[in-house]
C-alpha cells in the first residue's frame, strides 16, 4: 500500500457565485403607490444595485468554527430586471472543503429605478433596507472540484411607501451543482 503525502493531494476546490433573475419576472415591473388621491401604479423600467462584496459563509464543526470566504470579482453594478434573460458571474475563488450554507451579496444602501412615464422614462432612488442579499444553501465544496452556486432574484419585491418612497426586499434561492 501507498500513501500519498497531504501536500500532493488537493485540499480545496473552486467555488463559483452567479446570480440569475426569474424569467417570469413581469416587463416592467409594476409597482402600486399609495396615496392621499387614491393608489397609482409605477411601471419600473430597470432596477440597477451596486454590489460592494461576495462571501459565503462555511459551516465549521458544531457550527461553531464556520469562515466568511470572501468572493473577488466585486465591485460590480447589476440591473435586477436584465437578469432574467442571462447568468452573470458574481466571482471565483479557492475554497477548502465543507458545506457553504450562506451567500451574502452586499450591495449599496440604495439602488436606482427607471420609471416608465408617458413623456419617456425618470428615475427614482430605492432603499435596500438591510444593505444586503442573503440566500441560504446547502453546498458541498471538494477538493478538485468546481461548485457553482447560482443565485435566482425571485420576482424582484418593491415597496411604494408613498411619496415617491421606493424599499426593495428582494428574495433569492439558490441551487447548486458540483463537477469536475
Amino acid at each position: 500500500m501507498q500513501v500519498r503525502p497531504q501536500s500532493l493531494l488537493p485540499s480545496t476546490g473552486t467555488l463559483q457565485v452567479w446570480i440569475t433573475g426569474d424569467p417570469l419576472t413581469s416587463d416592467p415591473l409594476s409597482v402600486t403607490c399609495p396615496g392621499s388621491h387614491g393608489s397609482r401604479v409605477q411601471d419600473l423600467t430597470s432596477l440597477v444595485v451596486n454590489i460592494s462584496s461576495v462571501d459565503a459563509h462555511r459551516t465549521g464543526a458544531l457550527n461553531l468554527t464556520g469562515d466568511w470566504i470572501p468572493i473577488p470579482g466585486a465591485p460590480k453594478t447589476l440591473d435586477l430586471l436584465d437578469l432574467k434573460s442571462f447568468t452573470q458571474l458574481l466571482g471565483s475563488t479557492s475554497a477548502p472543503d465543507g458545506v457553504i450554507n450562506l451567500v451574502r451579496i452586499t450591495v449599496g444602501p440604495t439602488a436606482t429605478a427607471g420609471i416608465g412615464t408617458s413623456s419617456g422614462t425618470s428615475s427614482a432612488t430605492v432603499t435596500v433596507s438591510s444593505g444586503h442579499l442573503d440566500a441560504q444553501t446547502s453546498a458541498q465544496v471538494t477538493s478538485g472540484k468546481v461548485t457553482s452556486i447560482t443565485l435566482e432574484v425571485i420576482q424582484p419585491h418593491v415597496v411604494c411607501e408613498g411619496n415617491g418612497v421606493f424599499r426593495l426586499t428582494p428574495e433569492l434561492t439558490a441551487t447548486s451543482r458540483t463537477t469536475d
